[in-house]
């Protein structure tokens, strides 16, 4: 069967971490996983303006500041009592992040991070990075993810596409720890036959991996997706949304108001999401 055994979190020293350590540890509990945290010391945050960035004392400098941020992350990491290592990573600035993180993650089963939000506590360029460059699913939470909530009751997003058959691959072992696991359609108001059998095939393949999935409709059109799957959620109580990257290309994808964009800013509830 298979599971989550190798989980994946950036740390950097923030308040942000406690949401990310709370829904690492979570999964870690579930699936009895070691957790590798990940922290990156960017090098031109720490060197004062009008220091040349290659500058030994600036970056001496640097790396002495990494050193006390890094202290206090792999003190967060080692209180979660669990199986767990640190890497540490020295990058020039922040827009190294993403393709250092690119590498790693790729041997990861599954990387925990903040749902963007238009703030500064997770890149929005790293998030990009690791949906579309890493071939694994990204776990998303909210900025005050405490991790209490048993991950149960699970909706999956289904639209027939490659990414929602990617999503649903990468969640089968969630959704086999799961109690409720509904597929949830998003037809629109005018439904032609075939409408009436979407989803019915993955309802079937949930049901051959032993998960008792069951399908649920909703209507809405295509600029109303996000909309209707946040309400859905809240209505039949979800914990975990799990859903493909809809689309088409990386660039429509994340541009402001696109489905996937607005999911990842909205989301109330942990969101393993694939490409």
């Amino acid at each position: 069967m298979t599971t989550i055994k190798d989980v994946m979190v950036q740390l950097d020293g923030t308040s942000g971490d406690d949401a990310r350590l709370a829904a690492a540890n979570q999964i870690a509990e579930i699936f009895d996983s070691h957790i590798t945290g990940l922290f990156f010391n960017v090098l031109s945050s720490h060197i004062p303006d009008g220091l040349d960035g290659v500058d030994a004392k600036g970056l001496r400098a640097a790396k002495e500041a990494g050193d006390a941020s890094e202290t206090i992350v792999f003190q967060r990491l080692t209180r979660l009592e669990r199986p767990t290592n640190l890497r540490r990573f020295d990058v020039g600035s922040d827009t190294d992040i993403p393709d250092a993180a690119l590498l790693v993650a790729r041997t990861g089963d599954a990387f925990v991070a903040l749902r963007p939000n238009g703030r500064a506590k997770e890149p929005e360029e790293l998030i990009e990075n690791l949906l579309y460059g890493t071939g694994r699913h990204l776990f998303l939470v909210p900025d005050d993810w405490k991790g209490l909530t048993p991950l149960d009751n699970a909706i999956v997003a289904w639209n027939g596409s490659r990414e929602s058959a990617r999503a649903l691959a990468e969640a089968l072992p969630y959704l086999q720890q799961a109690s409720k696991v509904g597929v949830l359609v998003i037809q629109g108001k005018h439904q032609t036959d075939s409408d009436a059998l979407k989803a019915n095939d993955a309802v079937l393949h949930l049901r051959h991996h032993g998960i008792n999935a069951v399908k649920y409709r909703a209507v809405g059109e295509e600029d109303e997706t996000a909309d209707v799957l946040v309400a859905e959620c809240r209505a039949l109580g979800a914990n975990l949304l799990v859903m493909g990257s809809y689309g088409h290309s990386r660039l429509h994808e994340l541009l402001p108001g696109s489905t996937t964009s607005r999911i990842l800013r909205r989301s109330p509830i942990p969101l393993l999401i694939a490409h």
